[in-house]
């Protein structure tokens, strides 16, 4: 029976190589986040691609869509979106320069504060009066009384 070999260790080349590097996206407004992250999703002209420590130099376009972002001190993703730009990739650092970026929760703040201002709209306050509902309710019965088989006698 043969004895069981010892756990290796890594070669000192991979026990040294960083597994986080340093993000920055930027938009035309300025800079939106800046970190060290483990990894980062990208919306390529040609498809989605991620990049980790050490990663392959390369520029590329990127289309409409949102980053993935899995900072450092962070357990969960966060996400941004961008309308297009280009990314550059060097093995400690990545650039993505967006048209425009904006963050998730930048993202749910936007359609709360849109769903409040129809809410509170003139044209939201007219449609919630008694003559409103007597109209809808008329307009839903002669609907269907045309939609309603005829008869022939």
């Amino acid at each position: 029976m043969a004895t069981p070999r010892p756990a290796a260790s890594p070669p000192d080349f991979i026990a040294t190589t960083p597994h986080t590097f340093a993000l920055q996206v930027i938009s035309l407004t300025g800079e939106l986040w800046s970190g060290d992250v483990r990894e980062v999703r990208l919306p390529g002209s040609e498809g989605e691609f991620g990049v980790m420590a050490q990663h392959t130099p390369l520029l590329s376009t990127l289309r409409e869509g949102m980053l993935s972002i899995h900072p450092v001190a962070e357990p969960h993703p966060m996400h941004i979106y961008v309308s297009g730009g280009y990314v550059e990739v060097q093995p400690g650092r990545v650039i993505v320069l967006a048209d425009l970026a904006l963050r998730s929760d930048d993202l749910d703040a936007a359609r709360a504060q849109t769903a409040r201002d129809a809410a509170a709209s003139p044209m939201a306050s007219a449609f919630t009066d008694m003559a409103y509902a007597r109209l809808h309710a008329q307009l839903v019965h002669d609907r269907t009384v045309m939609l309603e088989p005829r008869r022939w006698r």
